[in-house]
Parts: C-alpha cells; sequence; structure tokens
C-alpha cells in the first residue's frame, strides 16, 4: 500500500482466494494482450461450476486458478482435481477433466463483479483438458443507463439496488413500502 492508500498490483489483496492446492494435473489458460475489456488491476477468476469440492468426491463451484491483469498476456494455470479413491487414495478438489471454465471478473475500479462471462478462444477448447486455451476477448456485462446492477434494477429512494424503499415525507428517513 502506498501513502495514499492505493495498492501495488503486487500487494493488493487478492479478490477471488484460491484455498486449493496444486494436484500436479492442470490446463493453461493464457489471456493474451488483445483483450480491451479489462483494466490494469481487475482480477480474472477461474472456476468450475461442478468441480471436486472436497476430499469427499463432493462437486460444486470451486476456483481452481486467479490472476491480476496488466495489460499483457496472462497465463493463468487452472488446477484440476484427481480421484485417486478407486485406488484407495485420496480425491483432490479442483476442476473435472472435460469441464468447461466459467470465467469471473472483478472490476477493481468500479469494485463490481461479473461472473460466468462469455468470451472468445482463438486457439483451444475452452475446457479443463490438460492442454492449453487462449482467450483473445473477454465480455464484460456492461450496465444500462441508471442501472445499478445487470438486470437493470434501480436503486430506490433508500439506496438499495431493485428496492421499494420510499422517502415518503422527505425527511431523510426511508419509509418501506
Amino acid at each position: 500500500w502506498d501513502s495514499s492508500g492505493a495498492c501495488d498490483l503486487l500487494e493488493c489483496p487478492a479478490y477471488f482466494e484460491l484455498e486449493i492446492e496444486e494436484t500436479g494435473e492442470s490446463t493453461l489458460f493464457i489471456f493474451q494482450d488483445s483483450i480491451t475489456s479489462l483494466e490494469n488491476g481487475d482480477e480474472i477468476g477461474l472456476f468450475d461450476l461442478n468441480g471436486f469440492i472436497d476430499s469427499d468426491g463432493n462437486t460444486g463451484e470451486i476456483l481452481v486458478g486467479n490472476g491480476i491483469w496488466d495489460g499483457g498476456q496472462l497465463d493463468l494455470v487452472g488446477i484440476q482435481g484427481v480421484d485417486l479413491s478407486q485406488f484407495g487414495g485420496p480425491i483432490l478438489p479442483g476442476a473435472v477433466p472435460g469441464n468447461t471454465l466459467s470465467l469471473s471478473i472483478w472490476d477493481a475500479s468500479d469494485e463490481v463483479e461479473y461472473s460466468n462471462l462469455d468470451y472468445d478462444i482463438e486457439s483451444g477448447s475452452g475446457n479443463f483438458d490438460g492442454l492449453f486455451t487462449a482467450i483473445s476477448e473477454v465480455y464484460l456485462c456492461e450496465l444500462p443507463e441508471g442501472a445499478c446492477d445487470c438486470e437493470g434494477n434501480v436503486l430506490d429512494e433508500c439506496g438499495v439496488c431493485g428496492g421499494t424503499g420510499v422517502d415518503e415525507d422527505q425527511d431523510g428517513v426511508c419509509d418501506d413500502v
């Protein structure tokens, strides 16, 4: 952190905190410098929506890789899970081989998370397949004018996105309807 309260890209706390260990199996996702929708400091989260979330083999959404965009090519490794249960071994959390990458972005300047984003693939499959995927563009959800979320909701008089609160007597106190 510097004296203005801003942090340098390498010292900023991560928005997407990776909590699983390397398994020895992975897929490389290359975010090319042709991407125009990201700004320096935006964070990229690689997710598998049906990955191994624990050693019991339960599946669900799991973060398998992350990184911070600096305007140049960014190479991120998506950790694949490994199921050794048929040999009496453990199930290691991570992406399930063959599943499709789900991409999320933390927009650092607007402090907004965009999830399940569309992206253009220049090379590869977009799947957790042990190979690589080169991504040439990411499409963020653009908020409609006056909206406070991607569904087009607006702030109510109480400052709640999509809320129904009003300040009927204009005294600065919200009177929920």
